[in-house]
């Protein structure tokens, strides 16, 4: 159904609109001076004011999400087994992972018997979920603090083995890696109702017809 339309008398200072824009010029001349004011002041800054990129850098949160990395274990081994849960957890189906098995002699650069050859993300796809990095069984991709991720080509926008790689040892340099995440505990669910009352009159049932054949066995 059709709204019904509502005629409003406006009144005189409202059809002066002139008077309306100096009402908003006002209030934007008044939050003009108050940042103006507190821009001069010394120190880091705690009201809404221009932060002069680079330069000033405000503090990311430690759960930000951002540019992907591979991580090694203590022993400096790739974690990655190639099995590509990230791969088909991703929403935006930007992560490609080729699984091969360890070639002979470098056991001692990968955790398990298998790796992953390639390992690529496509940036300009990625919406930065973490649902890759939640799906890993082994926690060997997390999003890390990298947020500078702009550039001029599409093929400077995808992440591959090496780059990740090298995130990690970056990260590990600069002492900005992520603590690892605790194991979710397993809770066996409960059980039902129904199923524990037919159990117990189960159990009773074979009682009742066991009864009567030891009473034949003693007479």
């Amino acid at each position: 159904m059709a709204k019904p339309i509502v005629k409003r008398e406006y009144t005189l200072t409202e059809r002066i609109y002139l008077w309306e824009i100096l009402k908003g010029l006002k209030l934007t001349w008044k939050h003009f001076t108050f940042n103006f004011r507190h821009s001069l002041k010394k120190g880091p800054h705690t009201v809404p004011t221009c932060w002069q990129y680079p330069w000033d850098r405000r503090e990311i949160a430690p759960i930000f999400r951002g540019e992907h990395m591979l991580c090694l274990d203590e022993q400096g081994r790739e974690k990655c087994i190639g099995c590509g849960m990230c791969a088909k957890a991703c929403p935006a189906q930007c992560i490609t992972v080729k699984r091969g098995k360890v070639p002979e002699g470098e056991e001692d650069k990968y955790a398990a018997k298998t790796y992953c050859e390639t390992f690529e993300i496509d940036l300009l796809r990625c919406i930065f979920c973490g649902f890759c990095e939640e799906t890993c069984p082994k926690g060997a991709i997390v999003l890390g603090q990298g947020y500078e991720l702009a550039d001029y080509t599409r093929e400077a926008c995808q992440a591959d083995k090496k780059r990740l790689l090298n995130n990690f040892l970056k990260a590990k340099e600069e002492g900005t890696l992520k603590p690892p995440r605790k194991p979710v505990p397993k809770v066996k669910p409960p059980k039902k109702e129904g199923a524990a009352k037919k159990a117990t009159a189960a159990k009773k049932g074979v009682e009742k017809k066991a009864a009567p054949k030891n009473k034949v066995e003693e007479g």
